[in-house]
């Protein structure tokens, strides 16, 4: 599938998913949704051509995402993936299929955490443990890159 074409695809699962959430939702702040995409989909097309199209469209596609997740937890979840692929896209990053293997197996990661988010129903308490095994993760990492370059003789 060309590069264009998955732009295309990622963008139009995107608008059905919120046009179908926000009929769906019936929230006072529906048409808030429909702006952003509005809104995204507009930046979309004027930055096709530009260099820093990648930046451009993760900036427009954030808004819209917080918006999303307002109404869904699972609306955000897919927005994310969507925007995601739409900038990795951009980036050329999912021209091989290896990539395409890393980014199904992000989508697959994030489920379990807005799974916590949606049982929890609170987002403060699993954003902390996240961030505190993220800590530990990169604790672990600079220790073993300070061992590293320690063993080869590597000094900054």
């Amino acid at each position: 599938m060309k590069q264009i074409q998955r732009d295309y695809v990622f963008l139009a699962v995107l608008a059905a998913v919120v046009f179908g959430v926000t009929a769906w939702g019936g929230l006072p702040i529906w048409y808030l949704n429909l702006i952003l995409l509005c809104l995204f989909g507009g930046i979309f097309y004027a930055v096709r051509s530009w260099h820093d199209r990648a930046f451009y469209l993760a900036c427009a596609g954030v808004p819209l995402i917080i918006a999303c997740c307002v109404m869904s937890t699972w609306m955000g979840l897919v927005s994310v993936w969507m925007v995601a692929g739409i900038v990795c896209n951009a980036m050329g990053i999912l021209e091989i299929s290896d990539d395409i293997r890393i980014f199904i197996l992000f989508c697959g990661a994030t489920v379990p955490v807005a799974l916590v988010v949606q049982v929890s129903n609170h987002v403060v308490l699993p954003l902390l443990i996240f961030v505190a095994g993220t800590a530990v993760i990169l604790a672990v990492q600079a220790v073993r890159d300070h061992q590293f370059r320690k063993q080869y003789g590597a000094h900054p």
